[in-house]
């Protein structure tokens, strides 16, 4: 795709469940056509994605009938970008660098009073600090190449009691889907069900 300066670039990666239905997309900042980024500033990426996929491309045109997973950091959490956000075609997802305080808890108790849905970005490991926006989150999302077959299944047996789904994210062969589609996952996302693409305006 040739990169145009009047041009709108915006990626998206697909979410299936269980049956490989489409049921969401990953919203990702793209700064020209490529399909990669260099992301160093994470609330600025995300309120790119915001200007460009919601007033710029439309976010009928870039979601269609499914959900939206849009990447927060803390910033972006309590910025008034927030608060224009759909809360029916969205689900906010926290990303690792997220330092989980009092107030981070707070403010996803209220947005989720709201009616927004939340997720955990790139999950590889219990911590006690995680409980209680694992008692928030609408979805889990596990990262798999930082786990092994003994470890995920001691990570997925500890979550249990928790009511999120659980999201395999980076998913790059059969064996792994394979692997989380018996651990009991309800969402999958990876090269191996599909590549990110890019929208362009």
């Amino acid at each position: 795709m040739r990169a145009n300066r009047d041009n709108v670039y915006l990626g998206r990666q697909p979410i299936f469940d269980r049956r490989q239905n489409l049921v969401a997309y990953e919203l990702l900042y793209r700064s020209a056509g490529q399909n990669t980024a260099q992301v160093t500033d994470d609330a600025g990426a995300t309120a790119e994605v915001i200007r460009r996929g919601f007033r710029q491309i439309g976010i009928n045109t870039v979601l269609g009938e499914c959900a939206g997973f849009l990447n927060v950091d803390a910033e972006m959490l309590f910025s008034r970008h927030i608060d224009a956000l759909p809360v029916d075609r969205l689900v906010l997802e926290l990303l690792e660098t997220v330092e989980i305080d009092n107030a981070i808890v707070e403010r996803c108790r209220q947005l989720k009073q709201r009616g927004f849905r939340l997720a955990l970005d790139d999950v590889s490991a219990y911590s006690a600090c995680y409980e209680p926006l694992f008692d928030l989150v609408d979805v889990i999302k596990i990262d798999l190449p930082l786990l092994d077959e003994v470890a995920l299944a001691r990570l997925v047996s500890q979550l249990e009691p928790y009511r999120g789904k659980l999201l395999a994210e980076k998913v790059e062969s059969l064996g792994r889907l394979r692997e989380c589609m018996n651990l009991g996952f309800q969402l999958f996302q990876g090269f191996v069900l599909a590549r990110p693409s890019i929208l362009t305006a």
